[in-house]
């Protein structure tokens, strides 16, 4: 074989070695799992996406119909019986066994009855207490809801009915029903005919009347408070004493079938509204009255729940905010760093240009301080040579005037070679900046040091809210305000010669954030008045709350509010202003200042 044979297969050789080597790690590097793995990826995602809160509301569902069943087995009630409807006023929460099945509803049916007249009152169709075919309204409300009188009923489904006319013609009773239809969450022209056949309501339709029953505000006070006087020892209020029940029973006998039911609004900590309807239940006043207690127990359990979710929540979002926040001012400081970097040269050219005026400004005015020394100094050696030559020769008739127009040229140059003082420039007695004037102030008010605040202020401004002395509600109510205070400045203080800004954020009680939970926790305080109290201490003669009352109410329903003042915080930007005064650097207290610090109350003329 020839020596270049030789090289050629050995050169071959090596090019495949090194074409082997390079290609060998990357082909072991292949993974050809990667498609099952991405897809079990993508299916894991998908299932984590899908977390609509719809197995949280099967998992409730099924423990409230649990619950249900449970007891109705204790009792050896048929499920298929009964009828349930069940409505949390505060989560939402809604619950229906056998809800859209029509049974006989017994008086229940007046509830929505009266609310249709009050709804007319509201409107001003009638008279608060109109007089309705020979009967004033206020007695008949009573009678249908407390005494459940049938002849009292007939009288106001008569003069509804008689308001409208349909086609074809139809009794009054059809056209009442047309009337409350919406009441009930129905359209009146597309419901099923079941509920035109005779006295027929389903769970739903109860639960929805009772929710617009609690939801209307101050028209339907007077049928709520009437609710809560009715029948105070039986069916769903046999055995619930813990709670103020608002309730109309509705009981039917047709031999052998007993058609008892109950419809309520619970006042508990989160109020509900439930519905029980049996048809011949075996052990049914038993039912009806463990009926009420199982809600009210469950809706309590859903309020210790939902207390305790809220504040996890409350607290994850506000460490979120705050870490949001830290990273904000990191963000803002190092943008403000770089800004006054890239200010500098800008800066330094206009205070060079500033000292420049200034100085030219002095200079316009008055001589140059080297002129000045020098003058100073010219004078001062023709004094002492004036003085030596007149020891010297003791010739000099004029020594003395020579000596005295040298000491007051010399005075006079002197005087001028003191630095004037500005006319801007203001001598203080403090050496407090105007930063720790602001820091100070809200210092002291949140140590409930008024008067030491006050004296940061330029004027005089009561921050106390009034003398509290023995009022216990306004006591509270300050110190809730006071530990709510919490400034933050932002930014550095902003000045310019005897005045300054501070840009600052303010944590407060805002307390037009309760306005709509004191309007609800008024009314349901008045509802307890009235279960608690006569009827003639809560109510005038035309029906309307007496004022001492709903004062009464609203305090006590404040009081329950401020138990609780953190709900209702609020964080506000502020600008402050100060000036410099003799005693140092004080606030200007205006408007918003005051307002927020009040918590938002308006400010009295």
């Amino acid at each position: 074989m020839k020596n270049r044979d030789v090289k050629k297969r050995i050169l071959c050789f090596l090019l495949s070695f090194l074409l082997t080597a390079a290609l060998l790690p990357a082909a072991l590097a292949e993974e050809p799992a990667a498609i099952p793995e991405e897809t079990a990826a993508a299916e894991d995602e998908s299932q984590d996406n899908n977390t609509d809160g719809t197995e949280e509301k099967t998992e409730e569902k099924s423990d409230w119909e649990t619950r249900l069943l449970l007891m109705l087995q204790e009792y050896n009630a048929d499920p298929e019986t009964i009828g349930a409807g069940y409505y949390n006023f505060a989560t939402g929460e809604e619950h229906y066994y056998n809800g859209d099945v029509y049974r006989v509803s017994g008086s229940m049916y007046k509830v929505p009855l009266n609310m249709l007249f009050l709804d007319w009152i509201a409107e001003g169709k009638i008279g608060s207490d109109e007089s309705i075919l020979g009967f004033r309204y206020s007695e008949l409300l009573r009678g249908t809801i407390i005494d459940s009188n049938n002849d009292y009923a007939q009288t106001l489904w008569t003069y509804a009915g008689d308001t409208i006319q349909t086609q074809p013609a139809s009794t009054y009773y059809h056209r009442y029903r047309i009337l409350i239809a919406p009441i009930m969450g129905e359209d009146p022209e597309n419901v099923d005919e079941k509920y035109y056949e005779n006295n027929f309501f389903t769970p739903r339709q109860m639960i929805t009347c009772l929710r617009q029953l609690y939801d209307g505000g101050e028209k339907y006070d007077r049928l709520i408070s009437t609710m809560q006087q009715a029948e105070p020892e039986k069916y769903f209020k046999l055995h619930e004493r813990r709670f103020n029940i608002a309730h109309k029973y509705g009981w039917f006998a047709e031999d052998p079938i007993l058609y008892l039911n109950d419809c309520a609004l619970c006042f508990t900590d989160d109020p509900i509204a439930i519905v029980l309807f049996t048809t011949g239940t075996e052990n049914a006043y038993g039912v009806l009255a463990a009926y009420c207690t199982l809600m009210c127990d469950y809706a309590q359990e859903t309020h210790e729940k939902r207390v305790e979710r809220e504040q996890a929540e409350a607290k994850a979002l506000a460490e979120a905010e705050e870490k949001d926040r830290l990273a904000a001012e990191e963000a803002a400081a190092a943008e403000k760093e770089a800004e006054e970097k890239a200010a500098v040269p800008a800066e330094k050219a206009e205070t060079t240009a500033a000292a420049k005026k200034d100085l030219s400004e002095i200079r316009s005015r008055s001589l140059p301080m080297e002129t000045m020394v020098g003058a100073a100094l010219i004078f001062l050696g023709a004094l002492a040579a004036l003085i030596w030559f007149s020891i010297r020769h003791r010739k000099s008739r004029f020594r003395m005037l020579y000596g005295v127009l040298a000491i007051i040229l010399t005075a006079a140059a002197l005087t001028v070679c003191f630095p004037t003082v500005s006319e801007n420039s203001y001598v203080s007695a403090s050496k407090e900046g105007a930063q720790e004037t602001v820091e100070r102030f809200f210092d002291a008010l949140k140590r409930g040091s008024y008067e030491e605040a006050e004296d940061c202020l330029t004027t005089r401004v009561n921050l106390t809210g009034g003398d509290a002395s023995g009022d216990e509600l306004r006591t509270k109510a300050r110190e809730a305000l006071r530990e709510s205070w919490n400034c933050r400045l932002l930014g550095e203080c902003i000045t310019e010669k005897t005045k300054a800004w501070q840009e600052i954020q303010l944590q407060v009680l805002d307390y037009s954030k309760m306005e709509q939970d004191l309007q609800r926790g008024t009314r349901e305080q008045l509802l307890e008045l009235t279960r608690r109290t006569d009827r003639d201490q809560v109510y005038d003669e035309n029906g309307e709350y007496r004022q001492e009352a709903a004062e009464t109410a609203c305090e006590a329903a404040l009081s329950e509010l401020l138990d609780h003042p953190r709900d209702y915080y609020g964080s506000v930007g502020l600008r402050i202003q100060l000036c410099l005064t003799r005693d140092g650097w004080k606030i200007v207290p205006n408007k918003d200042l005051i307002t927020t610090l009040s918590g938002n109350l308006p400010q009295e003329k």
